[in-house]
């Protein structure tokens, strides 16, 4: 049985539109929730927050516009960590099938080997054996 192929090109995309998420939510809280984030680095540790999925660190968005990115950076965040966590358990079981396959491979040579070997054996008696009419 194979395993299918791990397919990694979506991970750099994802990690680039989780990046730029990251630092649009962290601009975007520094500038619209100015009441309750008080920077740049403070709207940087809210998008974290949000991203990691460990809730609001500076109390909930009073805007609509912060609502918004905040929900936006949630799910990025459960996304990446699902295709993260994925990316990760697919790694581990292809590499733990990798042997088993191989395994499997040389004993199915072996027995195609051993079966053309008894076909021959069996033809050749054939060979010997008075015809039939």
């Amino acid at each position: 049985m194979r395993t299918p192929r791990v397919d990694t090109r979506i991970a750099p995309p994802a990690l680039v539109v989780a990046l730029l998420c990251l630092l649009g939510g962290a601009g975007a809280a520094a500038a619209l929730e100015s009441d309750t984030v008080p920077s740049f680095w403070g709207g940087l540790w809210w998008a974290v927050s949000l991203m990691t999925n460990l809730g609001y660190v500076y109390g909930t968005p009073h805007t609509t516009t912060a609502t918004v990115i905040s929900v936006v950076l949630m799910v990025t965040g459960f996304l990446l960590m699902s295709l993260l966590s994925a990316t990760l358990a697919a790694r581990f079981i292809r590499s733990d099938a990798e042997p088993a396959e191989r395994l499997s491979t040389d004993l199915e040579r072996e027995i195609l080997t051993r079966l053309e070997e008894i076909s021959q054996r069996v033809e050749a008696l054939e060979r010997r054996l008075p015809r039939r009419e």
